[in-house]
């Protein structure tokens, strides 16, 4: 993948980390979500105790689809992980404290007066941030691991 690509990729992760951060949640309330099915465990009486009953398992549908939901639910965790540990490796106070405003999902506008600079300053800062964190990707190897998660299952 090149550079800008990963630039690119790395500017999506970081407007979309909010939005993971709610996903991973409802994932993992639904997939941890015991169902008990309100069915009766014992035959009745008359025709009904006669009837074929309906498997009271998961089907293949289901869990295709819980598969998916998992699968996702890994992916969103190691960008929200990486992105986690990446505000440590920030050294620069100011580059840290824009890219903490970046995942809180502030605007160029509302970041540039918090910090009292202009906006092309903060997009400067920005760039430099996505430019570490695009050499950080390439070091742990995060676009691997990823596209291993999306191979499997």
């Amino acid at each position: 993948m090149s550079d800008q690509m990963m630039a690119w990729e790395i500017e999506e992760w970081i407007r979309d980390y909010n939005f993971m951060l709610r996903e991973i949640s409802r994932l993992s309330r639904i997939l941890n979500k015991v169902e008990f099915t309100g069915q009766k465990l014992v035959a009745t009486y008359g025709d009904e105790a006669g009837m074929p009953r309906g498997s009271a398992g998961i089907s293949q549908a289901e869990l295709r689809q819980m598969d998916r939901r998992e699968k996702r639910l890994r992916k969103y965790e190691t960008i929200v992980d990486f992105l986690e540990r990446s505000t440590e490796e920030i050294e620069d106070e100011k580059n840290r404290i824009v890219f903490d405003c970046m995942l809180e999902g502030m605007k160029f506008r509302e970041i540039a007066l918090h910090l009292g600079v202009s906006r092309e300053t903060v997009r400067r800062i920005k760039n430099d941030i996505v430019c570490h964190l695009c050499q950080m990707c390439e070091t742990c190897q995060l676009l691997q691991l990823l596209n291993q998660i999306k191979s499997a299952v």
